[in-house]
């Protein structure tokens, strides 16, 4: 199964449009305007995508290694993140929200950068503009 990088680049932009919306989801739980199961629902949705991007980029032809391990790593700290959203919830302990908070903002900052690399993939993938022919006459 081939796939082209643009389907790959236009992932990138999506799972950070999506990491902006969880993030803003878990600020709004924090200040109690909306249901966790908001936050919770958009984080599975969050590893469903960023495991759907890494197989993406996994098997896009041709294969740029550095959008496999930044696929790699947001799927390992998506995953994480989950565990430390349900751990607190079962623990309330105040110092497992604090990691989750950071592992957040490394997640957020990752994904920024990944949009800003499909930015610079896509030029890349784009081919060089045509020169206009010219033809000179006798």
């Amino acid at each position: 199964m081939r796939i082209a990088m643009k389907p790959v680049i236009a992932l990138f932009y999506l799972i950070g449009l999506v990491v902006f919306l969880q993030l803003l989801t878990g600020g709004l739980l924090a200040f109690g305007f909306i249901d966790k199961m908001a936050h919770i629902g958009l984080g599975y949705i969050t590893l469903i995508l960023a495991i759907i991007t890494l197989v993406a980029a996994a098997v896009a032809k041709p294969r740029y290694r550095p959008a496999i391990t930044m696929s790699a790593v947001l799927v390992v700290l998506v995953f994480i993140q989950g565990i430390l959203g349900f751990s607190y919830l079962n623990s309330g302990n105040p110092d497992v929200i604090f990691v989750h908070f950071a592992n957040a903002l490394i997640i957020y900052g990752l994904a920024v950068s990944m949009v800003f690399f499909a930015m610079r993939w896509s030029k890349m993938a784009s081919p060089a503009p045509q020169q206009p022919q010219t033809t000179t006459k006798p």
